[in-house]
């Protein structure tokens, strides 16, 4: 090859490489596919902000179960549960120690029964409040009740002398054996309330 021919095939060859660079696509492309929205899609794509949504969590229900023929088995003595207060939101734990018509318990510690006896203001008394009972794990059962240790006392050291009630839907007093209606007004006001339990949970 002579000189002059290589000059010619160097100056080509310089041509096409600065060609290449300076225009964005092929200087014979033909028929591109991608339009002017589809090239700014891609331009932007870090951009793009994806909004991922979390699935909402579960509500908890609260349930109105009749004692006799679901609670008082599903409750069965030595049992440790929870129990919420509706009025004030505290919380305390206790175990069922016996009863029959209801359900007899005891704070399982005196931090438990601290939290208890702040509910009356720390002064005994026979007033009933609706309450939220966790007889079984995320099993809410609308209660109601009394603030006013009588009675056999089975745990020592909890700073409880004797214990108190539990009444849920159509329970009984052991005294009287009857339906008690305040008792039943306030296992109403529980079930009634029963979604206001998620809000307290959740915070």
């Amino acid at each position: 090859m002579s000189k002059k021919m290589g000059f010619y095939v160097f100056v080509i060859f310089l041509f096409v490489g600065f060609f290449s660079c300076a225009l964005p696509y092929p200087i014979f492309q033909k028929n591109s596919n991608i339009t002017t929205g589809d090239q700014y899609d891609i331009n932007n794509y870090n951009e793009i902000e994806v909004n991922i949504e979390e699935p909402e969590a579960e509500k908890i229900t609260v349930s109105n179960l009749n004692w006799f023929d679901i609670v008082n088995s599903l409750f069965p003595t030595y049992t440790k549960t929870r129990v919420i207060d509706i009025y004030t939101g505290k919380t305390y734990y206790v175990y069922r120690n016996g009863g029959h018509n209801h359900a007899d318990v005891e704070p399982i510690d005196s931090n438990n029964t601290n939290i208890f006896h702040s509910l009356y203001n720390y002064e005994y008394s026979w007033v009933r409040r609706p309450v939220w009972v966790e007889i079984n794990p995320g099993l809410w059962v609308a209660g109601s009740i009394n603030g006013y240790p009588h009675g056999k006392s089975y745990i020592s050291g909890n700073n409880m002398d004797g214990h108190t009630c539990i009444h849920f839907l159509l329970s009984k007093t052991h005294g009287t054996k009857r339906v008690d209606e305040a008792h039943q007004s306030c296992v109403d006001y529980a079930f009634t309330h029963g979604n206001d339990i998620n809000n307290l949970l959740e915070n």
